[in-house]
């Protein structure tokens, strides 16, 4: 009998989109690229599409469409929101389509997508998205995206809480080592969430700005039962049972 393979890879520098052909990946930016994805479906906005640059972004501009994004914290010129999750559940977007260019998360998406699956994941939805990952019987890949080329522990305890709901859900696994250890990390401090995020690299860098709701917001468990998936260049809501 096989087994279900679970490993992690740290940031999106470090993703090798070659290896991931025939796997299930779960993208994870929790602040905030991923938390802001399953913010803006439960806003009620019916796809979002993940750009790299600015131009991208405002060649997409239209009646139907809303601008969000950021670089390095802060709001770029002729968009409407942030990259805020909080600034964008403010007021419903029903059928409208987010054109969401950040930092990080956006960069994780377009190298994660020679999976076969790709989810977005983040501590709101974190129990659904584990759910959806093991239905499609494949091999996982959780990867963080990171901050500014390095690991962020945001992201690490967020996949430590999904590693320990995959292997609640599934046996026989095999975990790698650096996905032991988040496990490990996110149960030693699951308790001190989402206040532990105020004090992470990223978590210091968004206080600084003023964007201590999008912390709290960001590490809030299992509020969405949505887990946005990648098909065809844009990024569409399932809702897990």
């Amino acid at each position: 009998m096989g087994y279900l393979i679970i490993r992690t890879i740290p940031t999106h520098e470090d993703i090798e989109s070659g290896r991931l052909a025939g796997q299930t990946v779960i993208v994870i930016d929790v602040l905030r690229a991923s938390t802001t994805i399953a913010a803006a479906f439960d806003a009620g906005f019916s796809t979002v599409i993940t750009v790299e640059t600015e131009q991208e972004a405002l060649s997409l501009k239209s009646e139907n469409t809303i601008l969000a994004g950021e670089r390095h914290c802060e709001k770029r010129k002729g968009f409407d929101y942030n990259n805020s999750p909080t600034e964008i559940c403010k007021k419903r977007h029903d059928g409208e389509s987010l054109i969401l260019m950040t930092t990080n998360g956006t960069k994780t998406i377009k190298k994660a997508e020679l999976a076969d699956h790709v989810l977005i994941g983040s501590f709101l939805n974190a129990s659904s998205c584990a759910k959806k990952a093991l239905a499609f019987s494949c091999d996982i890949t959780i990867c963080c995206a990171g901050t500014r080329g390095e690991f962020a522990l945001e992201d690490g305890l967020a996949a430590g809480y999904m590693i320990y709901l995959l292997k609640k859900r599934t046996d026989p696994v095999h975990v790698c080592d650096f996905s032991e250890m988040l496990e490990a990390s996110y149960l030693q401090l699951a308790n001190q969430l989402p206040e532990r995020l105020l004090t992470t690299t990223t978590g210091r860098r968004l206080v600084s700005k003023n964007y201590i709701d999008d912390i709290q917001f960001a590490g809030r468990l299992n509020r969405l039962n949505i887990v946005p998936f990648v098909k065809e260049n844009r990024i569409l809501p399932s809702v897990s049972s």
